[in-house]
């Protein structure tokens, strides 16, 4: 090995060395074989997380035991994302055609339905709020183009489109449902990702929804399976996007984007992750962490620089607000607690 090759690999492995020191990762025991991908962490004891086959779950102390939810009538949907204010108040969507938003006030002893799109282009990508009473559904283009953005401001009691305010999609331009993470809030701004088009854009609102732009990114596009599959921000203004292409997970070209300026520009990351992420999430300080199906990646410096912690596969990566505690969710009903020294 020459010189150069030995501090490669010097680089790689001290890094490797020092991101293991810092970050545990521990499997936990779900009880379902369930596809999961949505996740909503409250704090270090209370978690829930959605899946398909209308999987609901919760712990109450942190994940030594996850309870099973049954969301009576919906056996069959995929509830691809959830957010949820507490242990009793939680609000659901499930993917495809009809949509639902499903809302519980009893810890998931009972549903009810608060909005539906029987639409054949229904499909809901994301669900978020800015605070308790106003939250936003993102799905994909309608008929005629335009983006679903429903919007409540009774804490999702109900729902009103408001997706013609929103620039029109690009051809085959749609949101990503892979991990529920696509649209990210920092009061009173709204960011959400897209992809599928020719270009993968950034939708951007200053004023909490009432006006919109389009920004362009560098990340992977141009075929339907690449584009911005998830966005996570420290503050108002340093942000990360990760992606790629789902049908090529191995492929690390062009997977993470950072800005510096609420969104305005994006860079290239200077180290990608190792392939297609289709979550990311910020923890405290600069750090991220994103998962895709090939792999675990750790940025300590914003976004610009990614090490491959695990070739273990989840779906989505979700911390505390501002907190070294965190999950991951993937397939045949995998979770794992991750926390950062």
């Amino acid at each position: 090995m020459n010189t150069k090759g030995i501090l490669i690999f010097f680089h790689f492995f001290v890094s490797f060395f020092s991101f293991a020191q810092i970050v545990s990762f521990t499997p936990q025991e779900s009880g379902t074989d369930a596809s999961l991908r949505g996740l909503w962490v409250i704090d270090e004891k209370v978690v829930w997380a959605t899946g398909n086959k209308g999987t609901v779950l919760k712990t109450e102390n942190g994940g030594q035991s996850w309870s099973k939810i049954a969301v009576k009538g919906f056996e069959d949907k995929d509830f691809r994302d959830i957010v949820a204010f507490n242990a009793q108040r939680a609000i659901i969507i499930n993917a495809g055609s009809p949509a639902y938003i499903l809302k519980t006030t009893d810890g998931g002893a009972n549903w009810r339905v608060v909005y539906q799109d029987t639409a054949k282009t229904a499909f809901f990508d994301d669900i978020g709020f800015l605070d308790e009473q106003n939250g936003f559904v993102f799905g994909d283009p309608d008929s005629e183009a335009y983006f679903t953005l429903l919007k409540t401001n009774d804490s999702g009691e109900t729902w009103q489109n408001i997706g013609k305010k929103l620039p029109k999609a690009q051809n085959n331009e749609a949101g990503f449902a892979a991990s529920g993470t696509i649209m990210r809030f920092k009061n009173p701004y709204i960011w959400i990702g897209t992809g599928g088009g020719e270009l993968s854009r950034v939708l951007f609102s200053p004023d909490k929804g009432n006006t919109w732009q389009a920004i362009g990114t560098p990340i992977l596009a141009g075929k339907s399976s690449q584009g911005i599959f998830s966005m996570a921000f420290k503050d108002k203004k340093n942000g990360v996007a990760v992606g790629g292409d789902y049908t090529q997970a191995q492929n690390s070209e062009k997977t993470a984007i950072y800005t510096k300026d609420a969104g305005k520009t994006w860079n290239l990351s200077k180290t990608m992750p190792k392939g297609y992420r289709s979550s990311v999430a910020f923890a405290t300080k600069n750090q991220y962490v994103c998962v895709g199906t090939n792999g675990i990646d750790f940025s300590k410096n914003g976004g610009k620089d990614w090490v491959n912690f695990s070739s273990e596969g989840f779906n989505t990566v979700r911390f505390a607000n501002n907190s070294k505690t965190g999950w991951v969710v993937g397939s045949k009903g995998r979770i794992a607690k991750i926390s950062i020294k």
